[in-house]
C-alpha cells in the first residue's frame, strides 16, 4: 500500500487511487452509521475547540462527509463566531462568510449552500474535512487544492498567532503515511469519532510491550491472508452498495478483491462480528465495524 521510495509523480497517482477507494468506502456507509459517526466526532471536536480563537470555520457537508451542522448551531448559540467557506474560482483560496442560525443561504460552487451575503471574515480556526490522514497529522484531501491554498494564505501551522487548522474525518481512513510533500501543511490537530490528538501524533502502543512487532497469532489476531480469505467468502452476501467498504478493507490488507457470483447466503453480520475481535489494524477494524453496522441498519 505504501512505498517510501516513491517520487512525486508516483505519489500523485497513488494519492488519486487512495482517494478514490476512500471516497467509495465512505459513500458505502449507511445513513444511520454516518449519523452515529458524525455525532461521536462532534462530541470529540467540541472540547478541542474550547479556548481556540474565532471565527471558527466549519462547512456544509457533501459527499458523505461528517455532518457537523448540529455543532455549528450549538457553537452559534454559545456566542462563538462561525463562518463557512465559499469557493469563488478554481485555483484560488477559499473565502469565508459569517454564518448564524436562520441566516439566508444561497447556492454556491457545486451547488453547496453558502451564506447569502457579501461580507467576508478571516477565520482563526479552520475545520478542514479530510478524506484520509496519517499519524503525523497530514491530510489527504479531494485533490483540488482549495484547502491547501487556503491554509497557505492564512499561514496555518507557521506561527502560534496564525490561523490553525483542525482536520476531521473517520478513523477508518487513517493510513501509515500520505507521503507528505513540501506543499502539504500539517494539521494543528486531527479529530475522528474515536480519537483527538494535538501537535504530537499519538503513540498507539506501549514502548515496553512492543505489541506492534508481535506476530499476529501471538495474541489471537488473524493474519492479513486469513482475513482476506474470510472476506472473499462474504463478498457474495453483501448488498452492492456496501461492497466498497469491504474492498477498502481488502486494500488496506494488501489483498485484491476476488471476483464472485452474486447471491451468497452467508450471514454476513454474524461472520463480521465473529471476525472483528481478531482484526488488529485499527483502521480495518473501524471499516469492518462500519460495514457490519451498515448491514444491520
Amino acid at each position: 500500500m505504501n512505498n517510501p521510495a516513491m517520487e512525486w509523480p508516483e505519489i500523485k497517482v497513488w494519492r488519486r487511487a487512495t482517494r478514490t477507494k476512500m471516497l467509495a468506502a465512505r459513500a458505502a456507509l449507511s445513513t444511520a452509521v454516518r449519523q452515529d459517526l458524525s455525532q461521536r466526532l462532534a462530541a470529540r471536536l467540541k472540547p478541542v475547540l474550547a479556548g481556540r480563537p474565532g471565527p471558527v470555520s466549519l462547512y456544509w457537508p457533501i459527499k458523505a462527509e461528517p455532518d457537523l451542522r448540529p455543532l455549528m448551531r450549538a457553537l452559534d448559540a454559545e456566542g462563538v463566531a462561525v463562518c463557512l467557506p465559499v469557493a469563488i474560482k478554481l485555483g484560488e483560496p477559499l473565502r469565508f462568510r459569517p454564518w448564524h442560525r436562520g441566516c439566508a443561504m444561497e447556492r454556491g460552487f457545486w451547488d453547496i449552500p453558502v451564506p447569502a451575503t457579501t461580507e467576508e471574515v478571516e477565520p482563526r480556526t479552520l475545520i478542514a474535512p479530510i478524506v484520509g490522514f496519517d499519524g503525523e497529522g497530514y491530510r489527504l484531501g479531494y485533490g483540488g487544492g482549495f484547502f491547501d491554498r487556503t491554509l497557505e494564505k492564512f499561514g496555518a501551522g507557521k506561527t502560534a498567532e496564525a490561523s490553525q487548522a483542525i482536520g476531521i474525518g473517520y478513523s477508518m481512513f487513517r493510513i501509515p503515511t500520505i507521503h507528505p510533500q513540501p506543499h502539504d501543511i500539517r494539521m494543528a490537530a486531527i479529530v475522528t469519532e474515536s480519537e483527538a490528538f494535538n501537535d504530537a501524533p499519538p503513540n498507539p502502543s506501549s514502548a515496553v510491550c512492543y505489541a506492534g512487532e508481535a506476530e499476529a497469532g501471538y495474541a489471537g489476531f488473524a493474519t492479513g491472508e486469513e482475513i482476506a480469505a474470510r472476506f472473499a467468502g462474504l463478498r457474495p452476501a453483501l448488498p452492492p452498495e456496501r461492497v466498497a467498504l469491504l474492498d477498502y478493507a481488502l486494500w488496506r490488507l494488501g489483498a485484491e478483491p476476488t471476483a464472485t457470483e452474486a447471491g451468497g447466503d452467508s450471514d454476513a453480520i454474524a461472520e463480521l462480528s465473529a471476525l472483528l475481535p481478531r482484526i488488529r489494524d485499527d483502521a480495518v477494524h473501524a471499516a469492518i465495524s462500519a460495514l457490519r453496522d451498515s448491514l444491520a441498519g
